[in-house]
Order: C-alpha cells, then structure tokens, then sequence
C-alpha cells in the first residue's frame, strides 16, 4: 500500500518537472524555438555569395580592342560610301558606358558612330581643343567611382578651326600659343601634342584618375580622327597596348 503511494507521488513531481522545464523553455531569449525552420546551408551560402559577389568589370584593353574594330568597319564602310554597320554587341563586364570620350566642340562627326558605339554606350565630353577643365575631371571622377568606367579617349580631329590662330588674341588663341611652344619642343604636330598633354593633365589633376590609372583599372588613350576617312590614329605609350605592364 505504501509502495503505490510512494509510485504515485514520484510520477506526480515528474509531471510537475516536465511542466516547469516546458514553461522555462518558453521564457529564455535563447531557446531555440520548438517549430522554427531550420536553414538550409546551401541557401545560407547562396545569399552570403550573392551578397558579397563583386560586381563585373571591363578590362580597358578589351574596351579598346572592341573601339578599334568598331572604328575600323566604320573606316571601310566610308571608304565605298555605305552607311556605317550596326553596333556589335557590348563586350562583358561594361558599366553604364563602354567608355569616355573627351573631344573637340566642334567635330563634325557621330563620334559614338565613329567608334562603332551606339551613342548610350559613349559618354562624350566636348570642349574646344578640347581642352580639360577641373569640371571635366570631376565628371570623370563620378563615372570611374559609380559605372565602372574603364576607358577615356582624348581625341583631337582633323581641320580642327578651334586650333587656329585668331586676331584679336582671346582665352583660346592664349592657351594654344602655350601649346604651340610645346609642340615645336617636341617636334610634333600641334593635335598630337594636344591629346598627349590633356591625357597628362587629367591624370595629374585627379588622384582618382592616377591611381586607377597606375592599377590598371583605367586606361587613357589619346588620338586623332581623320574627318574624311573616319580612321583614328592612336597616341598612346606602348604600355598602354599591353595586358599587364611589363616587368621592370
């Protein structure tokens, strides 16, 4: 008699303890709930991947390459008078542009048709010379910092009448007088040199530029088009064609 009341009472303080551990349970900040869906590892690894996968990027030299044969079709295609060929397909890896062009205002030609681009995929930046100017650099700051931009053109044109010399002196004739000199030093044509200083001075003005530059991630090119045949003659470094920089 005594052992079944003894039975009794044991299985009553389990009950009791079962209760109160189920009661706990539910009060502790850091219990894990008895219904909560378990995640998967596979889509755990999923969102950490897509949240921080870098976003894809245009080596410049392909950019280049992909200008230069869009150029060269535009090139045949005026020299048997056809209408210029549609756009080839954007490389990979292209932001907002496929590239960055600074030239002269008063260029008389579809610059962006002239590289073989539709015209959303140029930035184009006139001035006459063209000359940089520091709002110039700044534009090209934001786009190398939020689209990516791997490539910038400084493109100087055939009969150019914004490098011709005018009387009375004005801005313009002053800076190109300075400009002159510097060619004669060199030894160059006056549009050549053109290019090649406006390349140095957006690069020396704009350390965004000059580190992107000297990384590889932005590349500078000058160069001329020819107004009757639509061809570009490049200016730039030797370095400038290569993949990697060469081994110092």
């Amino acid at each position: 008699m005594g052992s079944e009341r003894w039975s009794r009472r044991a299985v009553g303080i389990v009950a009791c303890v079962t209760c109160l551990s189920q009661v706990v349970a539910q009060h502790d900040p850091h219990a894990t709930p008895p219904h909560a869906p378990a995640t998967a590892p596979a889509e755990a690894k999923r969102a950490s991947a897509a949240t921080h996968a870098p976003l894809p990027t245009l080596h410049p030299l392909v950019a280049w390459l992909h200008i230069k044969k869009g150029n060269a079709a535009a090139v045949a295609a005026k020299a048997v008078q056809t209408p210029l060929p549609a756009p080839a397909e954007r490389p990979a890896g292209a932001g907002r542009y496929l590239c960055a062009v600074l030239v002269c205002a008063d260029v008389d030609l579809d610059v962006a048709a002239v590289l073989g681009l539709r015209r959303q995929d140029v930035l184009v930046l006139s001035a006459p010379g063209p000359f940089a100017t520091p709002e110039t650099a700044a534009l090209l700051e934001r786009v190398v910092l939020d689209e990516r931009l791997s490539l910038l053109l400084v493109l100087t044109h055939s009969d150019c009448r914004s490098l011709a010399s005018r009387s009375p002196v004005d801005a313009l004739t002053r800076r190109l007088e300075t400009l002159r000199t510097e060619a004669t030093r060199r030894q160059q044509p006056l549009p050549k040199v053109l290019a090649q200083l406006q390349r140095e001075q957006l690069l020396a003005a704009s350390e965004t530029l000059r580190l992107r530059s000297e990384k590889e991630d932005l590349r500078v090119i000058p160069g001329q088009i020819d107004c009757q045949t639509l061809a570009i003659t490049w200016h730039h470094h030797a370095a400038d064609a290569m993949p990697l920089s060469p081994v110092k």
